[in-house]
């Protein structure tokens, strides 16, 4: 069972500073007051296994695509692209120049769906695998929010469609569902480092995933 760890400090120094000390972690460009792509060479190596993610709304596509590019041309492992801002036609750009891109710096693809502010019906999460999957990626990621244990429960029943299936429970059963999620298979989770804020609702620390996976060892 292994987590990573969603980094999105103020500035690149703060982000660098917590990286060091992780050795799987998201980086959250589009949090990062900072951030350059001059600055990416910084937060990015080889060696190191580094998610690369920027959210639409504050850069324009153009600067996001920069970005993006830069990470996975500066040792991104994978950059997480969404299915409604970065894949469908209208944003073609992303999977008809950036994926060959970074396909030939060997980055791969985490093909992701957000659902921020419900809890879609089986149908729709049903469907967003099955088009997330044509992708081809290395990690299918379902966001949702999750209010009720039977949410949770539905967003975790994903896991038994395809092994790169990592369900994201936010919201109020965030913590228990990313917890489940480990315990069910889950290939990982994301956590906030211990100390910092947290770049999700529902998003538990490392120090409190390490602890409920603890007890949880303990009981079996």
């Amino acid at each position: 069972m292994r987590w990573c760890v969603s980094v999105g400090e103020p500035t690149v120094a703060q982000c660098r500073r917590v990286l060091r000390r992780t050795p799987f972690a998201e980086v959250r460009l589009d949090l990062i007051e900072d951030i350059s792509p001059a600055a990416l060479p910084i937060l990015f190596r080889r060696d190191k296994e580094r998610i690369a993610t920027c959210r639409t709304g504050r850069f324009s596509d153009a600067e996001r695509l920069a970005l993006l590019a830069r990470a996975a041309e500066s040792g991104a492992a994978y950059l997480d692209l969404d299915l409604e801002s970065d894949l469908k036609r209208g944003q073609s750009l992303f999977s008809l120049r950036l994926l060959p891109f970074a396909e030939k710096q060997g980055c791969r693809l985490i093909a992701s769906r957000h659902f921020f502010d419900r809890m879609p019906s089986d149908r729709v999460l049903f469907s967003t695998v099955r088009h997330l999957a044509t992708f081809e990626p290395a990690f299918i990621k379902i966001a949702a929010r999750t209010e009720t244990e039977h949410e949770a429960a539905r967003l975790l029943a994903l896991l038994t469609l395809d092994e790169r299936i990592v369900p994201v429970p936010m919201g109020e059963w965030g913590v228990a569902g990313r917890t489940a999620a480990l315990l069910l298979g889950a290939p990982f989770t994301y956590v906030a480092p211990s100390g910092c804020r947290p770049t999700a609702s529902g998003q538990p620390s490392e120090k409190i995933m390490k602890k409920l996976l603890r007890a949880f060892e303990y009981r079996g």
